[in-house]
């Protein structure tokens, strides 16, 4: 259960009836009708959801579509992603995101909550422009509550990196601000059974530096906290994406540079752990240019890339110059060729299980990942789930 509004009131949405459509309900009836009559509904509270298991869905998808998603494995689905404006207007993009949109909105499925994820690139200034003014703000807020409207979405999910101070210093409690007038504007034309969630760094530094963790705890339901993304082309020397711990011989000594101690940073600030959500990758990071000393890991490369979890299982790992490895402190696997010189740090079905069940026996709010077409035969996204439902 969110902390925003009356705690002790009950939540009220999505489900109706059992057959009902919240989707079409929201979009036959309006904002008005939603508001004055869900409260008499079979309604799921914030808090009911257990072990959330989110998964983005990217505009670029492709091949997978809508109808490849497992509504029935996940509990939120994430579109990614609008686009705040510098004058805080939010907007669709093209017309064919515009297509993906309206197909999303005909799935009949009232227990997965579907979210608006807005996003406007690294650094980009647009986010921080849209936050720095009242009237700005307002704008952002009402015009992202608008696209939630017209294509039935349950929520917004804001995806800002980062408002560590690097545009404006005054980004961090201007972030603040913004979830607030996303949280009244949810409240005031539909209700506080909407959803409200941000995407979260993981680096202890921009968390805290970016986030007023105590008061923003108060309008979102959760964050998700975007554990992967450890080491790539900007890195020393091989390593792994989303290490669950650290290898005590990294030679470059990042000993708390990892998935679990970035969400027990986070937990130790003033936010319930079970609004905190772990990131999982459905990608991984390949290097050229290796030695094979050491199996490919910690050594130096000329290139690296990101590679889905689809082509590495289907056409990388089967080639028989590939050989698998498992690290017993990272728990999670890479391959090395020989031929090829190519190191590949990813995640599979056994370091998906794994941190899901960290999450799961820890108390954390559920996991997440980034994003459901890396993986079309959704091997992972089914894992996830099944370990934190068992």
């Amino acid at each position: 259960m969110s902390n925003h509004g009356n705690p002790t009131q009950k939540f009220t949405g999505r489900k109706l009836t059992p057959s009902a459509s919240r989707r079409k309900f929201l979009l036959g009836t309006g904002a008005v009708a939603v508001t004055g009559t869900l409260g008499t509904r079979n309604a799921k509270a914030h808090g009911d959801y257990g072990n959330r298991v989110v998964g983005y869905y990217p505009a670029w998808a492709g091949n997978y579509s809508p109808g490849d998603v497992p509504y029935d494995k996940i509990t939120h689905l994430n579109y990614a992603f609008l686009e705040p404006r510098s004058d805080g207007t939010v907007v669709v993009g093209d017309s064919s995101e515009k297509s993906l949109l309206s197909d999303l909105s005909n799935y009949d499925d009232t227990d997965t909550v579907f979210i608006l994820s807005i996003s406007s690139g690294w650094y980009s200034g647009k986010f921080s422009d849209a936050a720095s003014t009242a009237t700005r703000r307002q704008r952002f807020a009402k015009t992202a509550v608008d696209i939630m409207e017209r294509y039935g979405f349950d929520g917004l999910d804001l995806d800002w990196e980062y408002p560590d101070g690097t545009i404006r210093a005054s980004d961090p409690h201007n972030f603040t601000l913004l979830l607030e007038e996303c949280r009244k504007e949810l409240d005031s034309r539909f209700g506080s059974w909407t959803h409200l969630t941000m995407a979260g760094s993981p680096n202890p530094n921009i968390v805290d530096d970016a986030y007023e963790v105590g008061t923003i705890s108060n309008y979102l339901d959760h964050v998700n906290v975007m554990t992967y993304d450890y080491h790539g082309d900007w890195s020393n020397d091989t390593n792994f994406n989303a290490p669950f711990d650290s290898p005590p011989e990294d030679p470059d000594g990042q000993q708390s540079w990892n998935t679990t101690n970035h969400m027990e940073h986070w937990a130790s600030k003033s936010i319930a752990k079970d609004k905190l959500v772990m990131g999982m990758p459905f990608y991984g990071r390949s290097y050229s240019g290796v030695a094979p000393t050491n199996d490919g890991l910690f050594n130096s490369f000329t290139s690296s890339t990101s590679e889905t979890y689809y082509n590495i299982v289907q056409n990388i790992k089967p080639q028989s110059d590939y050989e698998y490895h498992w690290h017993p402190d990272a728990k999670v696997p890479w391959l090395y060729s020989t031929v090829e010189n190519t190191f590949i740090s990813y995640d599979n079905v056994r370091s998906i299980s794994n941190k899901s069940n960290y999450v799961k026996n820890n108390g954390f709010g559920g996991a997440m990942c980034w994003e459901l077409s890396q993986d079309p035969s959704n091997t992972l996204i089914e894992e996830m789930h099944s370990a934190l439902h068992s």
